[in-house]
């Protein structure tokens, strides 16, 4: 916060080899939010950069260079401007720390529509992505799941179906998401394999059937229709009507 927090332009910079803060904003900055070390102040000027279409906001966020610095690439030009999963991941968990998981969530939805477009028209998932426009990244490798995959398994599950395992505290957190039938069959968490699902019930506009097949214990807090219910999931079939 001494040496790289910028209180004229409100942004965190690198630091040159002699200490000097380096001109450019980069993607780096926003590992201060993972590491709690900005403030809430720092965090809200973080977050607005995000939002504006004039420096990370773009089609496709969040690029590893924003677009009102010198040497931006369009089409991604890797690390000057690209859009990368892991580095998205970075932000989106860093917002989270911060409170602002609307943002996050609107950022992994944003992601996974994206790379999901890209996929439907290539064929495949791809080392980065062009931040302004639905297309892989210049250059990028394709077939790239190393880390890419992060987004059709954890994006999908967390941010589009809302699952957010905590299985220290034995405790999945389903943030039910759509008033359509959703859900997941076979999920891995706490040692136990789960089948999830959420389906419109009767005629009652927001009423969700929730079915929850286990083969062991653990407890399931269900947020929907601003309520929370928390209902301890036993062996076998469990079934909870919310809200």
């Amino acid at each position: 916060n001494e040496k790289m927090w910028n209180a004229e332009r409100k942004f965190y910079f690198d630091l040159t080899v002699d200490g000097k803060q380096a001109p450019a904003k980069t993607i780096a900055a926003y590992w201060t939010l993972l590491a709690g070390v900005a403030s809430p102040e720092q965090a809200e000027a973080l977050a607005a950069e995000l939002r504006d279409p004039r420096s990370f906001g773009r089609k496709h966020r969040v690029p590893t260079t924003p677009a009102d610095q010198q040497g931006f690439d369009p089409a991604g030009g890797y690390w000057q401007g690209a859009v990368w999963a892991p580095t998205n991941t970075m932000v989106i968990r860093g917002l989270e720390r911060h409170g602002k998981q609307e943002l996050a969530r609107e950022i992994a939805l944003e992601h996974l529509r994206i790379v999901g477009e890209v996929f439907l028209s290539t064929g495949t998932v791809w080392e980065n992505y062009a931040p302004d426009s639905a297309a892989p990244g210049k250059p990028a490798r394709g077939d790239f799941v190393g880390w890419t995959g992060i987004v059709p398994i954890a994006y999908f599950l967390e941010y589009a179906i809302g699952l957010s395992p905590d299985a220290p505290a034995h405790l999945l957190t389903w943030k039910i998401q759509s008033a359509k039938r959703s859900g997941c069959e076979r999920y891995r968490f706490d040692g136990h394999t789960v089948d999830l699902l959420a389906e419109p019930q009767g005629t009652e506009p927001g009423r969700m059937a929730v079915t929850v097949q286990s083969d062991g214990e653990f407890r399931l807090r269900i947020v929907h229709g601003g309520e929370v219910r928390e209902l301890a999931v036993k062996k076998g079939t469990n079934v909870l009507a919310v809200p």
